[in-house]
């Protein structure tokens, strides 16, 4: 595939049903059949067809199920790749996994590393052990879940990335968090963050989404509005962020530590 020196991101932000698989994905149908722009990228929520529900031994799928499938099948039709996390049952074990699908249907996984122990994640799903990087038309991208957002080590671009991108659960109890580090994480790794966060409420609290997307600087060049579902959409640069790398190779300078699971 050619490399897209502009990449179109379509962030999507919605609402969930706890539980209902059938629902989320009819709701998400209905956001994007709304959608007039092409876009390269679409990204969705943490765990976007349950919710972050702490019961995967009823709602974890397999990696053919329902919602997996639905993404497969939606990338293909948008002719667009997909990112979005799931609940999955693989080989016993349980994992908030992120799949970066490509407009052929393909895909590549990421697991969540750090599993958010304030809400039991950790008891009931195992942690993935390593990063991923993906190369989509000359884009470096890396996907990250969640709470992996409060850890700048793990995101640090050892990899040469060019755009971070979190999919979210995010309440408002701890909304100042996800106003600032999206922008620190795109300053520090010099790169863009792509962030997208839910709308709503269930029983551990509201969510009012502010969905962005942040480039190199930490300027925020898109964000959602508050508290509804909608759709937002933002064109980003490969050329102008090779050029501020190359005009001040900051990275060049980072400190040589590895990190150990």
């Amino acid at each position: 595939m050619p490399t897209m020196d502009t990449l179109k991101i379509l962030l999507v932000q919605h609402d969930v049903v706890l539980g209902n698989i059938d629902a989320n994905l009819n709701r998400i149908d209905s956001l994007l059949n709304s959608n007039t722009k092409k876009a390269d990228l679409v990204i969705l929520t943490e765990m976007f067809s349950t919710g972050f529900a702490m019961k995967p031994e009823q709602l974890a799928e397999p990696v053919n199920g329902k919602a997996v499938t639905w993404l497969c099948s939606k990338a293909k039709m948008l002719d667009s790749a997909i990112v979005a996390s799931v609940m999955i049952e693989d080989s016993g074990k349980y994992y908030n996994r992120a799949f970066f699908v490509y407009p052929d249907g393909k895909y590549d996984c990421y697991d969540k590393h750090h599993l958010f122990s304030y809400g039991g994640e950790d008891k009931r799903f195992t942690a993935g052990k390593s990063l991923l990087t993906v190369e989509y038309s000359g884009w470096k991208i890396c996907p990250l879940i969640c709470y992996d957002l409060r850890f700048p080590v793990w995101s640090r671009n050892v990899h040469n990335y060019d755009l971070l991108v979190y999919m979210a659960s995010w309440p408002n109890a701890r909304q100042k968090v996800w106003s600032i580090l999206p922008v620190a994480r795109a300053m520090e790794n010099q790169c863009y963050v792509a962030a997208t966060n839910r709308v709503g409420n269930d029983k551990t609290g509201n969510y009012s989404g502010e969905s962005k997307v942040v480039n190199q600087f930490g300027e925020v060049l898109a964000q959602s509005i508050p508290d509804v579902e909608c759709l937002t959409f933002c064109e980003i640069s490969l050329s102008k962020l090779l050029a501020e790398r190359a005009e001040f190779p900051f990275l060049n300078d980072s400190d040589a530590f590895c990190l150990k699971n």
